[in-house]
């Protein structure tokens, strides 16, 4: 089976990430259509899934470690408001399944808190995925108090996070730069990203805001307005007009992230604000698609790829989108922004976008309000070997005038192997337009290179 991966145009214009609805007022009997609501099933993957990956122009400006059937994610809109209940011995919490695991999917850590009918849908979400948001305190209630005697032991114990700092000592070193962002539609986590009020979240943590507000570590709020969004690596721009004193996050260099290196996650799981986890980094490079929603335009509910994630073990939670993930000096290394999950709970497989493509990005929303990516203007799908099928090439674009064609299977860009569809995406996305890239593929059994000059996307 191949799933088409695509590198064409998603709209025109930045455009926000609608955002999940308020908790608070979810009915047990809601469907689960983005985050599985505490006690509501989470949505099955599709048998067949085929998430698109597409390399036309995008207009805009974690127990057990199971691996994921599928491709199949879902956006994690975020937890209910205030602290969850507490289970007494033996007894699941109401907002969080008990029963047998089910095979996980991805979704996104966001947090539901506007009014509308979409709000069943998003806490129905954020308990059957219940990783994303506000599973963790669940998770952790449950498991201390359900013992042979009821009786939980707690030991205080500063641990060295491995580079000369303790976790405390990264906590108080990061907390005054992270925040809690609540809108009219959703709520998570975000970034101090300069000391005049820019801050950095997840697009769809701010997606269809009308409002936006910012809770600061200290407890005070201000205003915020979004500056500029970018779909394509699920990341925003927001603004605390009039701020000249906050606290930016020191960025550390992803690039050099080991396997094995610690991992500390700071956001507002299930509005839990301030809530701290740690790992490790799990694995680098990952790819996964990421489910729309209902209220999303038909391109965007085709679900997008993100590529280049870092995977944790850190507990992630709904709410925790747009978070701080850190290395064990308090460097930030990554922007939560999913995580595969069964009904059960956070399961261990969380993802980050790299601190380096943050950065990046980050730069030129804030200068042009819009990410200038390669565009190749091909679908390309994975195959049963390597490579990507070519599934559709646009007319006049980079991929046509260099004569590719529909059936082509690309094997390899600048040399470098192309092992399935994501990769055909990593590659022209993370490359300038104007720049010619040496394109090798495969016709029938005849091997052929060919060079296309990348467009603007």
């Amino acid at each position: 089976m191949s799933s088409t991966e695509s590198t064409g145009p998603e709209g025109t214009g930045p455009q926000r990430p609608e955002g999940a609805d308020h908790p608070e007022a979810a009915a047990a009997d809601a469907p689960a259509t983005s985050l599985p609501p505490s006690g509501a099933p989470a949505h099955e993957p599709p048998a067949n899934p085929a998430p698109a990956h597409h390399t036309v122009p995008q207009h805009q400006p974690a127990a057990a470690h199971p691996a994921p059937p599928s491709d199949h994610t879902r956006v994690l809109q975020g937890a209910p408001a205030g602290a969850p209940h507490m289970a007494g011995p033996g007894e699941a919490p109401a907002w969080q399944h008990a029963g047998p695991p089910v095979p996980p999917m991805y979704q996104r850590p966001g947090a539901p808190s506007g009014p509308g009918k979409a709000r069943g849908k998003l806490v129905a979400g954020a308990l059957a995925l219940a990783l994303l948001a506000g599973g963790a305190g669940g998770v952790a209630g449950w498991f201390l108090n359900d013992s042979d005697t009821g009786s939980t032991v707690v030991q205080s114990v500063s641990m060295d996070a491995g580079e000369g700092m303790t976790y405390t000592e990264i906590v108080d070193k990061v907390r005054p730069s992270v925040v809690t962002i609540v809108t009219d539609a959703a709520e998570g986590s975000g970034v101090v990203y300069s000391e005049d009020g820019y801050i950095v979240t997840n697009n769809h943590v701010v997606d269809g805001a009308q409002t936006v507000q910012v809770r600061f570590s200290d407890g005070t709020t201000a205003d915020a307005s979004i500056v500029a969004t970018d779909a394509t690596q699920d990341l925003a721009v927001i603004q605390v007009s009039g701020a000249d004193d906050l606290t930016p996050i020191t960025f550390g260099d992803s690039d050099a992230v080991q396997v094995g290196d610690v991992t500390v996650a700071i956001g507002s799981p299930l509005g839990l604000e301030g809530t701290v986890t740690t790992g490790i980094v799990s694995a680098l490079d990952r790819s996964m698609t990421v489910a729309g929603e209902d209220s999303q335009s038909p391109r965007q509910q085709q679900g997008q790829t993100l590529t280049g994630l870092l995977q944790t073990d850190a507990a992630i939670n709904s709410g925790n989108s747009g978070g701080a993930l850190v290395d064990g000096g308090g460097e930030l290394i990554g922007i939560n922004t999913a995580i595969a999950t069964t009904d059960s709970g956070s399961i261990g497989l969380g993802f980050a976008i790299p601190s380096n493509i943050v950065q990046d990005t980050v730069e030129q929303l804030i200068e042009n309000g819009s990410v200038e990516r390669g565009y190749l203007g091909v679908s390309v799908g994975d195959t049963d070997g390597n490579g990507a099928m070519i599934l559709s090439v646009e007319p006049g674009s980079p991929a046509a005038e260099a004569g590719l064609q529909e059936g082509d299977v690309i094997i390899a860009i600048d040399g470098e192997p192309v092992t399935s569809a994501s990769a055909v995406v990593s590659a022209v996305q993370g490359t300038s337009s104007g720049t010619e890239v040496v394109i090798t593929y495969l016709r029938g059994q005849e091997e052929q290179e060919t060079t296309a000059t990348l467009a603007a996307s």
